[in-house]
């Protein structure tokens, strides 16, 4: 059994730890188990073109895992989001605009410019009561139904799956 080169034990190690912390749908574990298993024959074999081979499925489901847990919310604020603050009073300033929209547009042009204005209102209304759910809201909606974006439930990885990545870790640093 020959030795794997380090950059390319290090990108194993790197993905199988990535893989371990993943969260999939559940009925995409067994392909991943399979593919685990091509690893760790290329890996107990020692040939580093057949590890490359079977490492690129088990890198695309872990990068998929890592994706899925980041739109999932996996306990950690999104990237490049900021929550917004709830406040009740947004509602009654939304309604205060939109009323103050339709006052300017009877002023300007009587009815029919407040019937224009009427639309632009009650889109800020809506927006106002949309505001009332927040960010954080969602992404906790989101974690306690243990669902993705696809509305797929996830798991975390299976037994079957901690076993061959620890088969194949003790052959990368062994």
């Amino acid at each position: 059994m020959a030795a794997l080169p380090s950059d390319l034990g290090r990108e194993v190690r790197q993905t199988l730890d990535d893989l371990g912390r993943a969260q999939l749908a559940a009925t995409a574990w067994p392909a991943v188990a399979g593919d685990l298993a091509r690893l760790a024959t290329a890996v107990e074999r020692g040939d580093a073109g057949l590890v490359r081979t079977a490492l690129v499925p088990v890198a695309q489901a872990t990068f998929e895992g890592k994706v899925r847990g980041r739109l999932a919310g996996a306990g950690r604020s999104a990237p490049l989001v900021a929550p917004t603050k709830q406040t009740s009073a947004l509602p009654y300033v939304g309604a205060a605009s939109a009323v103050l929209l339709l006052v300017i547009g009877y002023l300007l042009g009587g009815w029919p410019v407040a019937a224009v204005t009427a639309v632009l209102a009650l889109g800020i209304l809506a927006v106002a009561l949309a505001g009332t759910r927040t960010s954080n809201d969602r992404r906790a909606q989101r974690r306690a139904q243990g669902l993705a974006p696809s509305m797929e439930p996830t798991e975390p990885a299976p037994i079957v799956v901690t076993d061959a990545i620890a088969r194949i870790e003790a052959h990368v640093d062994g």
